[in-house]
């Protein structure tokens, strides 16, 4: 029997028919795909300086003065995560060593598709907002068994890998206490390549790095055990900080202590912080050499380190922070300078009430915050409250004689109609 063969209109009706059925089958379900968002325009930059600012989500671009700007993302969608405790600082967004390039995470844009929480998604980016690049979609590569919170996000001293922390909890849905291990994973920027660096075999409830020196070989944290019963024992509950040798995996333990790496990984300053029962508050450290120090210098009072890239000098300030009860007193400014055979600390008395919070990567201005003056100004019991937020030439915050006088030739930056407190309105650092 011959086969009868469909002319032109007959097929076209039979191809419709066929397209209509596969539509009534519904969408397929796939995971919406991750677009790099527009690059700005080459050169936007400038000659600077730039800060960077996160606000409402995204990640923005602007001079102190706030005269030009650009969004650096617009997805919405940028995490917001503060240092644990009380400290400034963050730890969603990271700034690379050079100032060049900033890498940032984000949750998903389909809540359901997030396999865990905290973020999905690690971005690097240029300054100028060219070169964005997801290093890491933690839906694709599924994490360990366990893992149900992606953590903080740190560079690597020499700015070619980015780590981030996994947080791993026990399965103990009737424990009061979910205590987790860390899990410390590292992807390198120029072949995507990831791996472990090391899984902290001790459960505890903070972990937070503090610095990867590539140089030293070594990485860095701190971290907090389970506050034991009773409480007495470990009053102020302040963790270790922790050493650990890369390559063999060794570690050392310090007294309760906060440690803080040079911006080029070559130096570590260790301040003891506050005391256990029977423990002595040892002498602050430079690169293991103990620091010379002005006698009313409290180590445990370190509130930042502000360190110089171009020479190994940092200014440190110390303050208590708000009180609800006793008087507190102002913040001391220090300078550790490294000259000679003996690094030494020495305090500046012409600017009580300022908080050095960072210098530029090129050393030639400084970002500060002068702390509330009037107990009218501190919200009450809040730990940090601030009357304004400034920059000034370096030279400058080094030639005035007097705070009034510094304030005089500084640029303010924040918004005085907004309050200005721990989250410094979202100002994390310094570009270039």
């Amino acid at each position: 029997m011959e086969r009868k063969r469909l002319n032109r209109g007959e097929s076209m009706a039979v191809l419709a028919l066929l397209l209509l059925f596969l539509g009534c089958r519904g969408p397929r379900q796939t995971r919406e795909a991750v677009v790099p968002e527009p690059a700005p325009t080459p050169g936007r930059m400038g000659t600077g300086p730039w800060l960077l600012q996160l606000h409402q989500s995204n990640l923005w671009v602007r001079t102190p003065s706030g005269d030009a700007g650009y969004a650096l993302t617009r997805s919405g969608r940028v995490v917001s995560e503060m240092l644990g405790r009380h400290e400034l600082g963050w730890t969603s967004v990271a700034i690379s060593p050079d100032g060049h390039q900033v890498a940032y995470v984000e949750t998903a844009e389909n809540p359901g598709a997030n396999t865990i929480g905290g973020w999905s998604l690690l971005w690097v980016v240029n300054a100028d907002g060219s070169g964005r690049r997801l290093l890491v979609d933690l839906r694709e590569h599924l994490p360990p068994e366990g893992v149900i919170r992606a953590g903080p996000i740190l560079w690597s001293s020499d700015g070619s890998r980015v780590a981030y922390v996994l947080y791993s909890y026990e399965k103990k849905p009737r424990s009061r206490t979910r205590l987790p291990l860390a899990i410390v994973d590292a992807v390198e920027l120029a072949t995507g390549r990831r791996e472990t660096l090391f899984q902290w075999p001790e459960r505890g409830s903070s972990f937070e790095p503090r610095g990867w020196s590539v140089e030293r070989g070594e990485f860095y944290f701190t971290f907090e055990r389970e506050t034991p019963s009773p409480p007495e024992f470990t009053p102020w509950g302040v963790g270790d900080f922790i050493t650990l040798r890369l390559g063999s995996g060794e570690s050392t333990r310090a007294l309760p202590a906060q440690g803080s790496l040079s911006p080029d990984g070559q130096h570590l300053l260790l301040l003891p912080s506050m005391l256990r029962w029977g423990d002595k508050l040892g002498p602050p450290l430079w690169d293991g050499q103990e620091l010379v120090v002005p006698q009313d210098f409290s180590s445990f009072l370190v509130q930042r380190v502000a360190w110089m890239h171009g020479q190994p000098v940092a200014y440190i300030t110390t303050y208590r922070g708000a009180e609800c009860i006793f008087r507190t007193p102002p913040p001391v400014l220090y300078r550790l300078e490294v000259g000679g055979s003996s690094p030494r600390v020495e305090r500046r008395t012409e600017y009580p009430w300022l908080l050095v919070l960072e210098l530029s990567p090129d050393d030639a201005y400084v970002l500060m915050a002068v702390v509330a003056r009037h107990p009218q100004d501190r919200g009450g019991c809040e730990l940090h409250a601030f009357e304004s937020l400034l920059v000034a030439e370096r030279s400058r915050f080094e030639a005035s004689t007097s705070l009034e006088e510094l304030i005089a030739a500084s640029v303010r930056v924040d918004d005085p109609a907004s309050q200005l407190g721990r989250p410094l309105q979202g100002f994390i650092g310094w570009l270039r």
